[in-house]
């Protein structure tokens, strides 16, 4: 938000609200991410209110209707609807002619009287809040509370006093309300990715965290590796003291250019060479271990690494997917996957369906169950990513370039090759996803248009 809240502005949004929503009540409630609330009405349909308690510039304003958020559980948006969902606004006023306004609302309680409750919102950068007040002015809920050795208190219970008007509070500074509504408008659009971003933060930094660990640990196993590698060589040495065993002369001189540091006095030769070979099978088995661990850390990483990579583009599923898989014994409340999570995504371009897969699951439904024969493969050449299909027997050069993009994009690419061929070219690999190709060509891309981005943005699930 450009502008910035003032006299102007706020006058403005009252006149409009009072204008709009006056005598209608607050039928939804939705709080959308940490800071930002959308209220639908009841006889006013032709948009909604959008309350902002962002940190640097909080403000309110009428959006259109065709925005919808599902709502983030939570206190917030608990307290909201159960404090004054389906309560009637019947007055709006600006307090101390600041960034402060007062909604009167009545609600029906459950012995089916009228009661007047407040809707304080504070509109103050740094300082912005939400106050919930009953009829006698005390306060039921706020959106941040002050304790006692705060120069205003506000506690639940105790009666509310209106904010002191601030020094920096620009008046007569004047505003395009139009604009302000295009800058609401816009705001909204991006708090989407801020909810986004702030319900799938725990799994992003676990990811983030067992990348890094599983880094660290294909370290661990390198080094060890090595050392037990060297370590073979103890064979020799048992097969060389066994060699010289009744060569006392040859095995002194062998001992004292070999194994000075370890060659035990105190022990048998035969007994030495069966410590020298005790000591190569523990390094073997080093080895054999550390392959293995080696494979599956390395696979688990090639995975997290792309899950990461296209991370801006996993719908709800699959977040709920990979908390589940992840975090779920973080917190058994999360709620589990529902839908199929097989199913793909795909965008259009020319009423030509461009379908992808964005895990294992989702790329062998979409390659081996949706896609015909005849349909084009696509997938970035020697990277672990994701199955691009075109549903089109003769697919256009501009739908070959989109879904090539694609191919690109959700591996974590802005540039590379491209395999493609025709889905009857595929044989299934002994993995699910895995794919062999028969034959193939190739696309060369040196970078990808903007576009191509905001179609995925606007990507849609394919239905059973």
């Amino acid at each position: 938000m450009e502008n910035r809240f003032n006299q102007s502005l706020l006058e403005k949004v009252k006149c409009d609200l009072d204008d709009k929503i006056i005598n209608n009540h607050i039928s939804h409630i939705a709080v959308i991410n940490s800071t930002d609330v959308l209220m639908q009405f009841s006889f006013y349909n032709k948009g909604k209110l959008l309350i902002s308690l962002n940190h640097h510039n909080p403000f309110l304003s009428l959006v259109g209707k065709e925005v919808t958020f599902s709502a983030v559980l939570g206190s917030f948006n608990e307290n909201l609807r159960r404090l004054i969902k389906a309560a009637c606004i019947v007055k709006i006023d600006i307090l101390n002619h600041d960034r402060v306004l007062e909604f009167t609302l009545y609600k029906t309680n459950d012995f089916y009287e009228r009661e007047t409750m407040y809707l304080i919102l504070e509109l103050i950068p740094t300082r912005s809040n939400l106050i919930i007040l009953d009829k006698d002015r005390k306060v039921l809920y706020a959106y941040h509370y002050f304790d006692l050795t705060h120069h205003r208190p506000i506690l639940k219970g105790m009666e509310y006093v209106p904010i002191e008007r601030t020094n920096n509070y620009v008046i007569n500074e004047e505003a395009n309300y139009e604009e302000f509504q295009k800058e609401a408008t816009s705001y909204l659009l991006n708090a989407e990715k801020k909810r986004k971003i702030e319900a799938q933060k725990p799994l992003y930094d676990f990811l983030n965290t067992k990348r890094k660990s599983l880094k660290k640990k294909l370290e661990v196993l390198r080094k060890e590796k090595l050392k037990a590698e060297k370590g073979l060589i103890y064979k020799e040495y048992g097969d060389m003291i066994y060699a010289y065993l009744y060569d006392e002369e040859e095995l002194n001189k062998y001992i004292k250019e070999n194994l000075k540091d370890i060659y035990d006095n105190n022990l048998s030769s035969i007994d030495n060479a069966n410590r020298m070979y005790k000591i190569y099978k523990k390094n073997k088995r080093t080895i054999e271990y550390n392959d293995i661990e080696f494979e599956k850390a390395t696979k688990e990483l090639e995975e997290i690494e792309h899950i990461l990579s296209i991370f801006d583009y996993l719908g709800e599923d699959e977040i709920n997917e990979l908390y589940n898989r992840y975090l779920s014994f973080r917190d058994k409340k999360k709620k589990k996957v529902s839908g199929d999570a097989r199913l793909p995504y795909y965008i259009k371009i020319n009423n030509t369906v461009i379908g992808f897969g964005k895990n294992a699951n989702q790329n062998n439904y979409l390659t081996f169950k949706k896609a015909h024969k005849s349909d084009t493969y696509l997938h970035a050449k020697d990277y672990h990513g994701v199955h691009v299909i075109i549903f089109n027997d003769n697919p256009t050069n501009e739908e070959m370039l989109t879904a090539s993009e694609i191919a690109l994009i959700l591996s974590n690419l802005v540039a590379g090759d491209v395999m493609y061929t025709k889905v009857n070219n595929l044989k299934r690999g002994d993995e699910l996803g895995l794919v062999l190709m028969n034959n193939y060509k190739i696309i060369t891309l040196k970078d990808i248009r903007k576009e191509t981005y905001q179609l995925l943005l606007n990507q849609k699930r394919f239905s059973n």
